[in-house]
């Protein structure tokens, strides 16, 4: 055990090694500019009108509830160079009584293009306020306003690239960081309390992919490594802190081989070793420091309009050292291995398919909001979702096209001491029908009903609830006209309002309502 760990802290990138990478990328940015207005193709001409383009979009939107939302969007492209940024805010006033909930994003990019390659990068930001009435409680009757929890989000994140083209090959590299910033006071009977949790994540993603052809068999294969470093601080002072750091190799290899029935076969392979800090080694010892990841699939055109596929994968998820029952020790890390089989026959005018797969899941990691004031991650029990999906589509008419999909699931808990009851709130059986209406003068029309049959209560994490939610059918509707450079839409969700259900941690409580009937108009400008 030891000898391994010593191995694979050799193995891993050290701290510096990504903080020089960042320089070196950063300074290759920063001198293309100028090779890119050598390398380039020459410019259009003035009358040509492609050289120098500028595109925007507004978006404005107001719902039912408190919600209204505002987004701005330009782009720009000259000569190989293109320019986008955008900028939204959202409010929502929710379901709750007294609850308010404030979303604001920034987002800037840019792109050069060259003759023998590419670069460029892009930035974001995104912040989120939720503010709540403080619960009921005898010591709020002291005080001459009500206090208010609230909890405060906020998302970094930025990237830059190169990639160069040599021959049949493609040489990249792409540099991303993303931060994370999370704050919640609370109001309780001895004062205010305070909790703050924050992250960051580089990452150093290296690629090479060449194009070729062997024998007549066309070759598509990619080869890269994803070196990453990640550190936690949480607590008040943020006096908790936790480091890891992780490398993969990845593999891609898709072969079309042509020919009347056109095979093709993709393979994908991926391994990861993870380093912890000494204090986060799981209890069961060292079985998930090193994960596996494999794709496998393959398809057949056995007529102009029948096709076939068939697809196996095995993936994986780690614990994030966040928020667990049993303090701050990681969770044991997820497996997903499923498979899949399908057909699909048709044209434009009228098509159906079906598809019949199988997805199994071992110490599957949820976050379960209703225990304590955050909520704690925990593993649920190996589970299994085995299921058929059909498929259909037709034009009616020239102006008219419906949709049809029925789907079967049967979602169940396996390999456990009470085996067999359905997981919560996976329904049995979903079916939908979808009608299109496209018109003249800009105008389109959609309609949709979705019928949900046999869901189950929680709880998830003791599986001693067996009751059943009632099955129903929700109808949502949306309206677009076009107007020049406007478009104008009407829509509304669960327009029977029906009350279902979106989470039930709890045997017939804590349920949480899913949002009742809601009409929203929303109007766009595009230049």
């Amino acid at each position: 055990m030891l000898r391994q760990r010593s191995q694979l802290s050799i193995m891993m990138p050290a701290p510096s090694a990504l903080t020089i990478a960042t320089r070196i990328l950063l300074l290759c940015a920063l001198a293309m500019p100028a090779r890119a207005q050598e390398l380039v193709t020459p410019a259009a001409s003035p009358g040509d009108g492609a050289a120098d383009v500028t595109h925007g979009d507004f978006y404005s939107e107001l719902g039912q509830g408190g919600q209204h939302s505002v987004r701005g969007a330009l782009s720009r492209d000259q000569d190989g160079m293109s320019l986008d940024a955008a900028i939204e805010g959202l409010r929502n006033g929710n379901y709750r009584d007294g609850s308010v909930f404030h979303q604001r994003s920034v987002n800037l990019g840019a792109e050069w293009k060259l003759r023998q390659g590419r670069f460029g990068f892009s930035a974001d930001q995104l912040n989120q306020d939720t503010h709540y009435r403080a619960p009921e409680a005898p010591f709020l009757a002291l005080l001459a306003a009500r206090p208010e929890d609230l909890y405060r989000y906020e998302v970094r994140r930025a990237s830059a690239f190169v990639q160069r083209y040599v021959g049949n090959f493609e040489l990249g590299v792409e540099l991303s960081q993303r931060e994370k910033y999370a704050t919640a006071y609370y109001a309780g009977a001895n004062g205010s309390s305070e909790s703050r949790y924050s992250s960051r994540r580089r990452q150093l993603a290296p690629r090479m992919r060449h194009y070729g052809k062997v024998g007549g068999v066309g070759t598509d294969t990619e080869v890269g490594l994803d070196l990453m470093q990640w550190e936690r601080r949480s607590g008040r002072d943020g006096d908790a802190q936790r480091r890891q750091y992780s490398r993969a190799l990845l593999l891609r290899e898709e072969l079309a081989f042509g020919g009347a029935y056109a095979p093709r076969l993709l393979l994908g392979l991926r391994h990861e070793q993870f380093q912890l800090d000494p204090a986060d080694l799981p209890a069961a010892g060292s079985d998930w420091e090193n994960q596996n990841a494999w794709d496998l699939q393959g398809s057949l055109q056995l007529h102009p309009q029948l096709s076939v596929y068939a697809k196996a994968a095995c993936s994986y998820r780690i614990d994030d050292d966040g928020y667990t029952s049993a303090g701050y020790r990681p969770l044991a890390g997820q497996q997903r291995r499923e498979t899949e089989v399908g057909a699909t026959f048709g044209d434009a005018a009228r098509s159906a398919s079906v598809r019949v797969f199988s997805e199994r899941l071992s110490n599957q990691i949820v976050f379960d909001q209703s225990l304590g004031q955050l909520g704690f991650a925990g593993n649920l029990d190996p589970s299994r979702r085995d299921g058929i999906a059909i498929e259909t589509s037709m034009a009616l008419a020239p102006d008219w096209r419906l949709d049809v999909e029925v789907r079967q699931v049967h979602a169940r808990y396996d390999d456990y001491a009470y085996d067999g009851p359905d997981i919560a709130l996976v329904p049995k059986t979903l079916a939908s029908l979808r009608l299109y209406w496209t018109g003249h003068a800009g105008a389109s029309f959609d309609a949709g009903v979705q019928w949900l049959r046999a869901l189950r209560y929680g709880r998830d994490f003791d599986n001693s609830c067996l009751a059943q939610v009632p099955a129903f059918a929700s109808v949502d509707g949306r309206y677009v006209r076009k107007l020049g450079a406007w478009e104008l839409e009407l829509a509304g969700s669960n327009l029977a309002n029906r009350h279902h259900y979106g989470a039930a941690p709890g045997c017939r409580s804590s349920i949480y309502l899913r949002d009742a009937r809601q009409l929203r108009v929303s109007a766009r400008y595009h230049f």
